[in-house]
């Protein structure tokens, strides 16, 4: 599949990347019909589509929702190109799901950030950090911590001592990471997770859960895992999005 279209892209008053159709067209080697020039600058299910979004219909079963769609861009499959429905602009391609996948990064692009380390951020002895990295305000790298090149530490993240972090991940606002907790490369973390908390459980004694029993606080994430679990956490068997 091509990059991601830079013919007819502008920017948009808020910061997103804006897609003519015909430069969608051209990314997702689809078959365009209506405008060509028709705009978007979002991305909306069938139901919620308006004239500044793309949208993509690629089963049957929701087809009934186009009807009451105001869609600027629809992806759609062959075999329902021609379900009734407002669009200005349909491209029909193979897979519309896929097609739509291709240009997310166009759409929302990331926000620029400066490599750097904040002056409040608070660093361990011995702690590694790699090259390219941005630390924000009131973070805290544990002793002996290793932090991979081009990582992303957003506000008030808490690297715990020896902590490994690979390359090119990206941990949000109060994300906590307990000592022996592993990152691989490209592992996005979610604002507010707890990594390699303690795993325990009770014992029921007297007509009560008394006696707590602690587990391994070693926990793992491979590459390329966005983290969303909210709370804590002992196991690698995060959610993935």
């Amino acid at each position: 599949m091509p990059d991601v279209p830079r013919a007819g892209q502008a920017v948009g008053g808020e910061g997103q990347g804006v897609l003519t159709a015909a430069s969608i067209a051209a990314t997702v080697s689809g078959t365009l019909t209506g405008d060509p020039d028709a705009r978007v600058s979002a991305v909306a299910p069938l139901d919620r589509a308006l004239p500044h979004h793309v949208t993509f219909l690629s089963s049957a079963r929701y087809a009934s929702l186009l009807a009451g769609a105001d869609a600027g861009i629809l992806l759609v499959s062959p075999a329902l190109a021609e379900t009734p429905g407002a669009a200005r602009a349909r491209i029909v391609v193979s897979d519309p799901y896929q097609a739509m996948l291709s240009l997310l990064a166009a759409l929302y692009p990331p926000a620029a950030r400066a490599p750097g380390i904040h002056a409040t951020a608070v660093i361990g002895r011995g702690a590694s950090i790699g090259a390219g990295v941005t630390v924000g305000p009131y973070v805290i790298i544990g002793a002996g911590a290793r932090v991979g090149a081009r990582v992303h530490l957003h506000a008030h993240v808490v690297v715990g001592d020896g902590v490994e972090i690979g390359d090119d991940c990206e941990l949000y606002e109060s994300v906590t990471c307990y000592p022996g907790t592993q990152l691989g490369d490209r592992v996005r973390v979610h604002a507010g997770v707890r990594l390699g908390s303690d795993g325990f459980g009770y014992v029921f004694r007297n007509n009560a859960h008394e006696t707590r029993i602690l587990a391994s606080r070693k926990s793992n994430a491979s590459r390329f895992v966005p983290v969303s679990y909210r709370g804590s956490h002992p196991s690698p068997r995060w959610r993935k999005i």
